[in-house]
């Protein structure tokens, strides 16, 4: 009884502070977080400021460069630009194209002649203003000064120009360094560190940051993070994200605002996330609630003591009984439990004590058997089990049709791959190929034969690679091919004797035969750190459509692709 009131104590104590401790921790939560929320909204408007200056500075040089646009006189223009670009230091570029995307007049005369009409800024400029989101640079990596290991990545602004009649003559568009955000967050967060010790992130649309941590870049947020923040109300959560360093994680109080449209233009709906680790920010509530929490403790325990020390006296005879049953030995039930007459209640429960045990170890062995019958069919049922799910785990990673690896495990290997060429430093090629002309086969013989054509097709394929290469069908008639330590133009001899082993080889059917043909992109790599498996595949994937565009049934390496004539839906 006493016992059980110093355990009932010790309970109501752990409660009550927990309790306590719970409030003074949700109430520094909410403080905190609403500090690091009013952050994120500051540094929304600022940056939503700097975006509309930007636009403002553009519409107002749009004005006066469809004047000179107009009169044929540009010099004019890149003067202004020029003034423009001295004004604003996060100005990568800014030029004045003519209607028909020409670069008429721009900073430093960079890309001046040069035809951009491919550009989505200004492609959707043509209309109305426009803001492009991230990027990394395309035309103009080169011609810049880049000091860093880092990619440039630009932010872009453009508006169009119109003549008197409100004909389209034009675009004014600029490139801003993405570095004027984190520019922006600095100065805004300098002034609080001291008080906050928070770290800025700034994550597109969909939740992937652009700016952040060291080792965050290129990551993703957290979905709920993300779908609270795409919400049109700012606030803050818990919640856990990745370390700066990007080996693990760690929880954050996080504030978060989203970038709004404006009546001129439509936003990129950033993501503006202000961020702390949440041990630094409840802190002191947390040493509170251990103090209070272990002063309760140590009360209940010194009574559970006291509590202990009466009831063992009351309850010597209880232990005995305890110490006789704990060397009861299970196998021989005829061991004795002595019978007590300390008193009345100790003398019957002795002797029920005794009659329960025998019985409990006659129990006992029964279930032992049954136990040992038992563990027999699990280990069946485990051992089926497992042979059930490698069944399945070949099937997750196989094209049901071609038995090659299908697209998903093909990636696996494939970023396992690059990571073996990055330490290795060898190169990593792919080759990607695909039937000529299938469509033709299937709208001739049906899908049932082009079925066959393709399994005819993957057949040949394993039979002319190496075991080592990697071969899936990425889709259709669409095949892929990564060879390690290969360079360009083994991987393109490899490439040509594939083409050559399928070339003419007839696939003979019921009535008559189907001869396949194909074409062949090759491209290589020899990775570095941030590159990625996608990079080798488009580089492949314009190699193949260089093929396909040059007459089908060959084989054309990246290198020899000219990037300029490549349209713009194949990513040039």
């Amino acid at each position: 009884m006493v016992l059980s009131f110093g355990i009932l104590i010790l309970a109501a104590t752990s409660i009550g502070t927990w309790l306590a401790s719970d409030l003074a921790v949700n109430a520094l939560r909410k403080s905190t977080g609403q500090n690091l929320e009013e952050v994120a909204v500051q540094l929304r408007d600022k940056i939503a400021l700097d975006l509309h200056e930007r636009y403002s500075d553009l519409a107002v040089a749009a004005a006066l460069s469809s004047q000179q646009l107009a009169k044929q006189q540009t010099g004019d223009v890149s003067a202004l630009l020029d003034a423009l670009a001295r004004n604003f230091s996060s100005y990568a570029w800014i030029g004045l194209t003519s209607a028909d995307g020409t670069v008429v007049a721009s900073t430093a005369s960079m890309l001046k002649g040069m035809n951009v009409s491919h550009r989505p800024w200004f492609q959707e400029a043509k209309d109305k203003p426009y803001l492009g989101d991230a990027h990394e640079a395309l035309l103009l990596e080169e011609k810049l000064n880049n000091n860093t290991n880092v990619p440039l990545r630009f932010v872009d602004v453009a508006v169009p120009l119109q003549d008197p009649e409100g004909n389209f003559v034009g675009v004014l568009g600029a490139h801003l360094y993405l570095d004027w955000v984190a520019s922006l967050g600095e100065s805004l967060l300098a002034p609080l560190q001291e008080r906050l010790q928070a770290e800025l992130i700034l994550a597109d649309k969909n939740g992937e940051v652009i700016i952040g941590p060291k080792g965050s870049v290129g990551s993703m947020l957290n979905e709920p993070l993300v779908q609270a923040a795409q919400s049109d109300r700012p606030g803050y959560m818990t919640l856990p994200m990745v370390l700066e360093s990007g080996t693990g994680t760690r929880d954050y109080l996080v504030g978060y605002s989203r970038l709004q449209d404006r009546a001129e233009y439509t936003t990129f709906n950033w993501l503006v996330l202000v961020r702390k680790p949440a041990s630094e920010a409840f802190q002191p509530a947390q040493s509170l609630r251990n103090t209070l929490f272990f002063s309760g403790v140590l009360l209940a325990m010194l009574l559970i003591l006291f509590a202990v020390y009466t009831a063992r006296r009351i309850t010597h005879p209880l232990l005995q009984m305890a110490r006789e049953a704990d060397r009861l030995d299970p196998d021989n039930p005829s061991s004795p439990i002595k019978l007590r007459d300390d008193y009345e209640e100790v003398r019957v429960l002795s002797s029920v004590f005794k009659d329960l045990v025998q019985r409990l170890t006659k129990k006992t062995r029964q279930m032992n058997e049954l136990n040992a019958s038992l563990e027999h069919r699990v280990t069946e049922r485990t051992r089926e089990l497992e042979e059930a799910n490698q069944r399945l785990e070949e099937t997750v990673r196989t094209d049901a049709l071609t038995g090659l690896n299908n697209r998903r495990h093909f990636f696996e290997l494939g970023r396992t791959a690059l990571k073996k060429a990055i330490r290795s430093g060898k190169p990593l090629s792919a080759i990607m190929f695909d039937a000529d002309l299938f469509k033709k086969v299937n709208d001739t013989y049906g899908h049932a034969v082009g079925d066959k054509a393709l399994i005819h097709l993957s057949v040949m394929a394993k039979h002319a690679l190496r075991d080592i290469d990697i071969l899936a069908r990425l889709g259709g008639e669409e095949f892929a091919v990564l060879l390690e330590g290969t360079d360009e133009e083994a991987a393109a001899e490899v490439a040509e004797r594939l083409r050559q082993s399928i070339n003419g080889k007839a696939l003979t059917l019921e009535r008559g035969s189907v001869t396949l043909s194909i074409s062949a992109g090759v491209a290589c790599l020899t990775p570095e750190g941030g590159d990625e498996l996608d990079t080798l595949l488009v580089f492949a994937d314009k190699a193949l459509y260089a093929a396909k565009a040059g007459g089908r049934n060959r084989v054309v390496r990246y290198s020899e692709v000219n990037v300029e004539d490549v349209p713009p839906e194949t990513g040039a």
